[in-house]
């Protein structure tokens, strides 16, 4: 019980939570939460706070049970490798970028994608994107409408998922209909992972933007290797770790141990400025 909670659980315990309250007090959006609701048609001086309070609110029970159930199978194994705040960070960002692309198309067509927007669906897509892009040759099992057992590389996910949602905007476009799902959300939610993926994580994650705040660690999978294909291999299934939310004796452990190996294969000398901080760090600790 002292342990703190992870991020994912802190995001799914407010969804469940707003969403019982929402029936409690105000089931049909008429009263106090028709104030969270995000109106992608025309901006007010609420609109940044719709920004986050939309990805909190959800239709009815069906529609939170999806996105908690992604976010809790999705939440989990990427909070390990991006750590507590930046999951949270993560999540939020997601969702407004989601918002963001809705309001564009919203521009372009007003009838087709204009109007309000709730769920947390375009945060749990970043999610999604983000886990996929930093590891797309892991493959996983999926349960094919609930019923058939489908196993996938996360790649393949991914691609298809973006897939999915254009065909649908297309679809949208070609038969002039509007339908119940904010499909250029998705879209943006997964796109923005797949960035999020590609260019933050590497050069510190979200929090680099905050002064005094913990920033993503990378190590590399074998630092003793340099060439352009292991770099490229090391992008696409990178080990991050968040220092300030992990034990220190396994921080040092993932920090220590590669320069050992490094040192046992190529010695000492072969060793950069900032691997000779780290030991010297480590021996302060000892």
């Amino acid at each position: 019980m002292q342990q703190p909670w992870s991020g994912w659980a802190i995001l799914l315990t407010i969804n469940v939570v707003v969403y019982i309250l929402q029936l409690l007090i105000d089931p049909k959006y008429e009263d106090v939460f028709r104030w969270g609701i995000l109106d992608t048609s025309e901006l007010s001086w609420l609109t940044p706070v719709h920004l986050i309070t939309y990805q909190f609110l959800h239709g009815d029970t069906w529609h939170l049970f999806i996105n908690v159930l992604m976010l809790f199978f999705l939440g989990r194994p990427l909070e390990q490798q991006i750590g507590r705040r930046e999951m949270i960070a993560l999540y939020l960002v997601g969702g407004i970028v989601g918002a963001f692309v809705q309001f564009a198309f919203g521009l372009v067509n007003a009838e087709l994608f204009a109007g309000p927007l709730i769920g947390a669906s375009a945060a749990v897509m970043g999610i999604m994107g983000t886990l996929a892009r930093l590891n797309p040759r892991q493959e996983v099992y999926l349960l094919l409408f609930f019923l058939v057992p489908v196993r996938m590389k996360w790649n393949w996910i991914f691609l298809g998922t973006v897939v999915v949602s254009l065909l649908w905007i297309l679809s949208a476009y070609q038969y002039q209909t509007r339908g119940q799902v904010a499909h250029a959300a998705h879209l943006g939610g997964l796109l923005y992972g797949a960035f999020y993926a590609a260019k933050l994580v590497r050069a510190g994650g979200l929090m680099r933007f905050f002064p005094g705040m913990p920033r993503i660690r990378f190590v590399s999978n074998d630092p003793s290797k340099g060439s352009r294909a292991t770099r490229r291999r090391n992008w696409r299934k990178p080990r991050v770790v968040d220092a300030a939310e992990v034990a220190e004796e396994d921080f040092m452990s993932r920090e220590v141990d590669p320069i050992l190996d490094k040192i046992s294969k190529q010695g000492i000398h072969s060793l950069t400025e900032r691997e000779r901080k780290i030991l010297d760090k480590a021996r302060s600790k000892m």
